[in-house]
């Protein structure tokens, strides 16, 4: 209960009351399960108009606006600083910049773009478990990088991030197996190409930064969730195709 509390306090700008111990790693895909019920009824919802392009933005809207923008936030922050700058130190005062650059506006058209026409082209139903799927497996990507990848700030949310991060990570894992196994449970095609496809987005955007600035910060987490999300979205959208 502590971990989801933290989660849902780290991960969204839904005001929980109680204390706040660290930032719940192991609570993570259950929070994404919770965004993508939420997403799946605003997609539900508009859906009653018939216009699918329309649910498909309220859905991406409504995620957008219960994590306060922070995912896509820290992908334009990323796009710019992994690929401007000449040296890791200027690239991480970019990241660290609140404007955005040229390479953060055309990521976040890319992303959200891929985002809304994945489920524009899907139904009530399909779109609605796509989007828990897609909130339950980026929120672990997010574990994954914290396990692969050194913190590399001095200071900032991360530090708040527990040593015990293989322990954290099964959590994780075993939370995500037993949402996807009690309520989603999709087909073995579903689960293994969408979690595949994943993970090689994600390993790719932990690559880039441990080659730009030798590791990660919030922002490359940030990003990795929402570049997770779209590629799960997209994935899952071609199994139906």
């Amino acid at each position: 209960v502590t971990s989801l509390r933290s989660a849902l306090t780290f991960l969204t700008v839904i005001p929980i009351p109680g204390r706040i111990e660290g930032l719940g790693e192991a609570a993570f895909p259950v929070v994404g399960a919770a965004l993508g019920v939420a997403g799946g009824g605003a997609y539900e919802l508009v859906g009653l108009s018939g216009n699918r392009a329309l649910a498909a933005i309220a859905a991406v809207a409504v995620l957008a606006i219960l994590t306060g923008g922070l995912h896509l936030d820290a992908l334009a922050d990323c796009a710019d600083g992994l690929l401007g700058g000449s040296t890791p130190e200027r690239r991480l005062e970019i990241m660290r910049d609140s404007r955005v650059g040229s390479f953060g506006v055309i990521s976040l058209i890319l992303v959200v773009g891929a985002e809304v026409a994945a489920l524009a082209g899907t139904g009530s139903r399909a779109g609605f478990l796509d989007l828990v799927m897609a909130g339950v497996l980026s929120r672990l990507a997010v574990l994954g990088l914290i396990w692969k990848l050194p913190y590399i700030r001095p200071t900032g949310l991360g530090k708040l991030l527990g040593d015990r991060i293989d322990v954290v990570l099964a959590c994780g894992v075993a939370s995500t197996l037993a949402l996807f196994g009690a309520f989603l449970r999709p087909s073995l095609l579903q689960f293994g190409a969408t979690l595949l496809i994943v993970a090689v987005v994600v390993a790719g955007v932990g690559w880039l930064a441990r080659r730009r600035i030798g590791g990660a910060t919030g922002d490359v987490y940030g990003a990795g969730c929402e570049i997770a999300q779209m590629a799960a979205l997209v994935a899952l959208t071609s199994i139906h195709g």
